[in-house]
């Protein structure tokens, strides 16, 4: 049996090297913190392209006190 797997896809404009086909897909393998969790690829005349990483990032709130007034 064939185990499908999700990701993202859509297009990126590159500006004048054209529209391209772009696939976000989830790091399955990776093995330590500093690995990015997915990575973006582009179809580029028939394979395939690595152009970019991302890590999933947490953003901490504010204390009440921490935040300044003006």
């Amino acid at each position: 049996m064939v185990e499908l797997s999700k990701y993202l896809a859509g297009y990126i404009d590159l500006g004048i090297l054209g529209r391209k086909e772009a696939y976000l897909f989830k790091n399955d393998r990776k093995e330590k913190e500093t690995q990015p969790a997915f990575r973006l690829v582009i179809k580029e005349n028939g394979g395939w392209k690595e152009v970019g990483a991302f890590w999933v990032k947490e953003r901490k709130e504010a204390k009440k006190e921490d935040v300044e007034l003006s």
